[in-house]
């Protein structure tokens, strides 16, 4: 299959996920997003080094039926035998946000190191959840009442409540009033959709104008009625001159949003893709 028959296919099992009223299997999903970039990705393959990593963790753990322990066994297997870390030299490579990529480089940012994380601890038996913080993803611990989180892009690192209160001070410089709601675990179609919002990011910064457009896509497959990605993926047709589908997705959007907060901009943006087309 080609990048658009893989789109089109993995569209094809979100609108299968969206009707039956499931969540997606995260490690299957983002392997999927995975394969519409680099055909030559194997699912199941994937899948496999996940479960032999899992392995690994396993046999460094003496009590396999102790949470703590098990989580310890695998954050010294990721962080200290593999050397999985944070790609702080290319934050922004589009590689980070793909789970096959991040697998064979043991490069990522933290959401897809969580990512790795957690489907480790899904296959030990741990119920690890995802928290996505504003501007950062951390990993919660097994223990829901012990308030303690994994910071995955500092090599594993251990967190409380107020290291995470100081974390996004510390990144949004005091710019974000702090919410205990921060703390709230996230749903699974929820961090994919985060994975393909930092993906279509990356690749815009990159100029890769149709790769972005597959990442909106995709986007759009998960959650059809968020209308931010209609205006985005408008955005970007601009970019490549084809006026007719931007000019269509940005009324779309108006419409969906009337009151939006960048409305007027869009609108001029409309009367200025219609002038350059009819030029």
């Amino acid at each position: 299959m080609n990048a658009k028959d893989q789109a089109a296919a993995f569209a094809a099992v979100m609108d299968e996920w969206n009707r039956a009223g499931v969540e997606p299997a995260l490690d299957r999903v983002c392997f999927s997003v995975s394969r519409v970039f680099d055909a030559h990705v194997d699912v199941e393959r994937s899948c496999r080094q996940l479960d032999a990593i899992a392995a690994k963790a396993a046999a460094r753990c003496a009590d396999a039926s102790e949470p703590y322990a098990l989580m310890e066994a695998l954050l010294a297997t990721l962080f200290a035998e593999m050397r999985f870390s944070g790609n702080e030299s290319a934050y922004y490579d589009p590689r980070n946000s793909l789970l096959s990529c991040v697998l064979e480089r043991r490069l990522g940012i933290p959401i897809t190191l969580s990512i790795v994380v957690m489907e480790i601890g899904r296959r030990l038996g741990l119920d690890l959840a995802g928290i996505g913080l504003p501007g950062h993803f951390l990993v919660r611990f097994p223990d829901a009442t012990s308030k303690l989180y994994v910071d995955v892009y500092r090599g594993g690192a251990i967190l409380d409540v107020y290291d995470c209160v100081a974390l996004v001070e510390r990144l949004h410089h005091g710019r974000i009033t702090w919410r205990e709601e921060f703390l709230e675990p996230v749903s699974r179609r929820s961090i994919v959709k985060r994975v393909l919002l930092n993906l279509k990011n990356s690749l815009s910064q990159a100029k890769d104008y149709v790769a972005a457009l597959a990442a909106i896509d995709m986007q759009l497959a998960v959650d059809p009625d968020d209308p931010t990605e209609l205006r985005d993926r408008g955005i970007i047709y601009a970019r490549l001159r084809r006026y007719d589908r931007a000019i269509d997705d940005l009324e779309t959007y108006l419409r969906r949003l009337p009151n939006a907060g960048d409305g007027d901009h869009i609108r001029n943006t409309v009367l200025y893709l219609r002038q350059a087309r009819d030029l």
